[in-house]
């Protein structure tokens, strides 16, 4: 059994991922067959690290596409080094398996390795086990980055009364995504946040291919944000990426910044029209009203969410271009979230008691 287990680390992991190791042999000394693996962080630079488990019938569907399942592994990992401004070195992989198959492991091995390959992060050790649980597959991945020492790493604890609160990316659309493939499924209400199933009819109805292409995409393979979380050095205070859900995502900055944090319903509805202006343009009050209830409360966006201060607007203004990057909403005195709605004519935010998915 052993040697079956090491075969199979060596044919889909280590030989696939075998040059992009090679070439950081400076920042990876020791990697795949030993004991532990050797990071080398480059002077004056610290370590970043985090850890996702993805598992089967929570995190994805059995029938995932083990491409998208390999790339989404990874990229999960990577946006967190992106919320955190730090470049990758490398990651583990602990891949709990209910049988050996050989074609799926070589379809996730390929998209493991082309998101990998698009970050310059390699494949440096990790596990293999079989499993006899419920769902069968898990994957755990840990991923390491680095940063100057002199980056805070933008904690979510940092933000201040007057920060401007940005987004980037168009929050709700995995979620888009998501629904839509729980319907192919027939498992609409096992994911739905919304009760009235009937305006989900509707929209579905008149949604253009492009938006259709677009949110499954968004769902299944995310574009971590590694080169964004760099450029946002100096010019964010707080940071995080938008994985569970933007009005719970950002709750936890103004929970550990004991501050409000202010989000505009227009700011939302406009990243949407800019981004799909016909289909935006002819949804009703009620369709539009659902569609921000997803961009709210829907997660696996892996956008980047973040304060700063407005003598960077310029700044970040300049960023906005190839990065979608939009004003969200503000820092204010107080706490909780709160929500600013579209036509209410006092500007008297109420209270944001939506949140986002939780597990337990």
């Amino acid at each position: 059994m052993a040697s079956l287990e090491f075969d199979l680390i060596d044919r889909y992991f280590k030989e696939p991922f075998g040059p992009l190791l090679a070439s950081h042999a400076t920042r990876v000394p020791l990697g795949i067959g030993d004991d532990c693996a050797m990071l080398n962080p480059d002077p004056g630079h610290t370590l970043f690290v985090s850890t996702d488990t993805l598992v089967s019938g929570v995190h994805f569907y059995p029938d995932v596409a083990p491409q998208d399942l390999g790339w989404k592994a990874l990229a999960v990992n990577l946006s967190d080094l992106a919320a955190s401004g730090a470049e990758p070195l490398g990651f583990t992989l602990a891949l709990s398996l209910p049988a050996l198959d050989p074609a799926w492991l070589h379809h996730f091995s390929d998209g493991l390795l082309r998101i990998a390959q698009t970050h310059r992060c390699p494949l440096v050790g990790g596990d293999t086990t079989k499993t006899n649980l419920p769902g069968g597959l898990s994957i755990t991945v840990t991923v390491f980055g680095q940063a100057p020492a002199l980056h805070s790493g933008f904690p979510r604890s940092s933000a201040v009364e007057g920060h401007r609160l940005w987004a980037q990316g168009l929050p709700g659309l995995a979620r888009i995504g998501l629904l839509l493939e729980a319907d192919q499924r027939g498992l609409y209400d096992t994911v739905a946040m919304q009760p009235d199933s009937a305006v989900w009819t509707a929209l579905k109805a008149g949604m253009p291919q492009a938006v259709r292409l677009r949110a499954c995409q968004q769902l299944n393979c995310p574009q971590p944000q590694i080169q964004l979380g760099l450029q946002l050095r100096n010019l964010a205070a707080a940071c995080l990426d938008t994985s569970d859900g933007l009005s719970g995502d950002v709750a936890h900055i103004a929970q550990a910044s004991q501050v409000a944090v202010l989000i505009k319903e227009s700011a939302l509805l406009d990243a949407w029209h800019r981004a799909f202006p016909e289909w935006i343009g002819q949804l009703n009050l009620n369709e539009r009203q659902w569609l921000l209830d997803c961009a709210l409360t829907g997660g696996d966006d892996y956008g980047l969410c973040f304060t700063a201060a407005p003598t960077a607007d310029v700044a970040l203004r300049q960023l906005s271009g190839p990065h979608a990057l939009f004003e969200l909403g503000m820092v204010t005195a107080g706490q909780g979230v709160w929500l600013q709605s579209q036509g209410d004519a006092s500007l008297n935010p109420v209270p944001l008691v939506k949140r986002s998915y939780t597990h337990f």
